[in-house]
């Protein structure tokens, strides 16, 4: 059994062709247009309009994001500028710093020397502090003194929470 291609349209077509023949010159002509009007009536509405609509909300989006980067730069212009006219201590200060630190906490007399080791390192040597007092003392001195522990040994003594300390500080 052969299966023949059948070059007859199908009857939805034949039905079409039909009520088309039927139809006048003028009639086809009406229709023509009408349905172009409405083709393009749709093409209008769901493509013109959509792609227009969401070009207009990009742009003022657009003028927005560069509303919101003039306004980053400009931040980032004062926080370099905040940066760079940023306070250091003068070198002649940051003996008296130290010294007002120390006292601060309460920790002067413990202090067995403050030491000068060259321009920007100063040595203090306790011969016995409370163990957890050296890290709050580090921290107050990086913050009010500006000087930072370069170098720290600790050592234990018989005492329970004592220990005998020498920091070596440097500026910055």
């Amino acid at each position: 059994m052969s299966i023949h291609a059948s070059s007859r349209p199908s009857p939805a077509m034949q039905g079409t062709l039909q009520w088309w023949s039927l139809r006048s010159g003028r009639e086809r002509v009406v229709i023509v247009l009408v349905s172009g009007i409405v083709a393009i009536a749709s093409l209008w509405s769901f493509v013109w309009q959509p792609l227009h609509r969401d070009s207009e909300r990009m742009a003022r989006e657009l003028v927005d994001q560069r509303a919101a980067l003039a306004e980053a730069r400009h931040q980032a212009d004062e926080i370099a500028g905040l940066a760079r006219s940023a306070p250091t201590p003068p070198p002649s200060d940051a003996r008296a710093a130290i010294d007002g630190t120390l006292a601060s906490k309460g920790l002067k007399s413990a202090a067995g020397s403050v030491e000068r080791l060259d321009g920007e390192r100063w040595r203090i040597t306790f011969d016995a502090i409370a163990f957890d007092a050296l890290p709050a003392l580090l921290d107050a001195l990086q913050r009010d003194a500006g000087v930072r522990a370069a170098e720290v040994s600790v050592t234990a003594r018989v005492e329970p929470g004592q220990v005998r300390a020498e920091v070596t500080l440097a500026r910055g």
